[in-house]
């Protein structure tokens, strides 16, 4: 299956669509019961406000089909990550399935709904985060609060000096073992509310809006049978198509 000839070119705007996904706001939850906390619960969301600085190159994309909401929603060790434009007329979510062990892309444009899925595997990433730019991460000792919680901030450094430093505001007070497994992030131990990521040639910047405890369904972890499964070949389609 190609998408080069797609008449349709249904991949055009799904940059703005996986962009957040280099973020590693992914969440490789622990099991409840390892939990000891302070502001504490193990099922819900968090949305996440996405603003754009152009400053670093031109966008790509119409401005106004860029995703600006991005929410994240986590129980029983499982998360989904999901970002909406054009009012949910094209969609990329990306699943971290504990008990499968397993990790789904999920892309719907209009009518066409493909996915792609791999195993869950220590110290690797999943394909979504292969082409973010490497970075490194330092700790410091500043402490600022943020939604109502107590925030450490490290500061991360893209390899390419041509991008800027930027901080992350992590919190402790939402007490999930290991938030960050799986992820180019794994190194914050604590859930991050405010960060940056730079996808594309896109500079983001992510900041929390809300936190919620909340029932989340269990079929939110699950491939709704109307999508297509697809192998990497096709991904990578997708992904040479962004550049």
């Amino acid at each position: 299956m190609s998408l080069k000839n797609n008449p349709l070119n249904i991949f055009s705007y799904l940059g703005i669509l996986l962009l957040p996904l280099a973020i590693g706001v992914l969440f490789g939850l622990e099991s409840c019961s390892d939990l000891v906390v302070k502001k504490h619960f193990c099922e819900g969301y968090i949305e996440y406000a996405i603003e754009y600085d152009d400053s670093m190159v031109a966008p790509r994309f119409n401005p106004s089909m860029r995703p600006s909401k991005m929410v994240i929603k986590f129980k029983d060790n499982n998360t989904i990550n999901k970002i909406e434009g054009l009012s949910g007329a094209f969609s990329f979510a990306f699943i971290q399935n504990k008990q499968q062990e397993r990790a789904y892309m999920l892309i719907k444009l209009l009518n066409k709904k493909l996915y792609y899925q791999e195993p869950l595997q220590e110290n690797s990433y999943p394909f979504a985060y292969q082409d973010m730019p490497k970075f490194t991460i330092e700790k410091t000792d500043r402490v600022e609060e943020y939604l109502g919680y107590q925030c450490n901030v490290a500061v991360a450094t893209f390899d390419d000096t041509l991008h800027n430093a930027f901080n992350i505001y992590y919190t402790q007070e939402i007490d999930i073992a290991k938030p960050n497994a799986n992820t180019p992030f794994e190194v914050i131990d604590g859930v991050m509310l405010k960060f940056t990521s730079i996808m594309f040639g896109q500079k983001m910047n992510i900041k929390a809006s809300a936190v919620k405890q909340a029932k989340v369904s269990d079929d939110e972890f699950v491939i709704p049978l109307e999508y297509e499964q697809v192998g990497l070949e096709v991904v990578k389609d997708v992904v040479e198509l962004l550049r």
